[in-house]
């Protein structure tokens, strides 16, 4: 009875995010994250966030941390609100704080609910857990650079491989810069399109002047790790 109880508090983070991922969609809330809702209220957004003053950057750190443990607002459009609401670099330095600690909140959930999945899923499954481990730096920085794979994923992974949540943390603010910063760019620019009556691109996010930089990033990030098992097999 009381292993039932441990269990089931484990898991109870994850069901609290599941609960508010539900009522999230009941509401209504993914007609909001779009580019087209974005842009259509970007001005009044920037007002309120001027007159608010120092709390808005505070709110939005919060908001930005809680909406990504809902699980269904994609980090890049939290992103691109801050720079939409403060500007490129303002934007970019309050969206790495509040994605970083939507990320250690989800990572701390999903370790807490996942406990002991990965041993119990049998011995490769636990090799690729310790190969995870010993290059957890390498391994992190390109699965935070790489835009091709979803920031959630990214959390439950690291989760599974049992990365202590101090190297997660530094891992995941430091390997988030290059994309918060383009993404906080292309916020700066739909408020700049907004303040001149232009309608956004239809996809501004897949043009090769964002990705090619990112890709050559995650190569550099993922250098150490294949230099690292090639010398093991020698």
């Amino acid at each position: 009875m009381l292993n039932l109880m441990k269990r089931a508090a484990r898991g109870l983070p994850l069901l609290l995010a599941l609960l508010a991922a539900v009522l999230f969609l009941a509401l209504g809330g993914t007609r909001y994250v779009t580019l087209a809702a974005l842009s259509e209220h970007a001005r009044w957004l920037r007002h309120t966030a001027d007159d608010w003053g120092i709390a808005a950057p505070l709110l939005f750190i919060l908001a930005n941390a809680a909406l990504l443990m809902v699980l269904v607002v994609p980090a890049w459009f939290c992103t691109i609100v801050g720079g939409l609401l403060f500007g490129r670099w303002l934007g970019t330095a309050y969206a790495l704080l509040g994605t970083t600690l939507g990320a250690c909140g989800v990572f701390l959930a999903a370790r807490a609910g996942l406990a002991g999945v990965v041993e119990r899923a049998g011995p490769r499954a636990s090799a690729i857990g310790e190969e995870f481990r010993k290059n957890a730096w390498s391994y992190l920085l390109f699965l935070r650079i790489v835009p091709l794979f979803p920031f959630v994923l990214v959390n439950v992974a690291a989760a599974l491989g049992r990365l202590p949540l101090k190297t997660y943390a530094l891992g995941t603010l430091i390997g988030i810069i290059p994309s918060v910063l383009i993404y906080a760019s292309l916020g700066d620019f739909l408020m700049d399109m907004a303040q001149h009556d232009r309608p956004p691109d239809a996809n501004p996010l897949l043009e090769a002047r964002f990705l090619l930089p990112l890709l050559a990033l995650a190569a550099l990030a993922l250098l150490p790790a294949i230099v690292g098992r090639l010398r093991r097999r020698r």
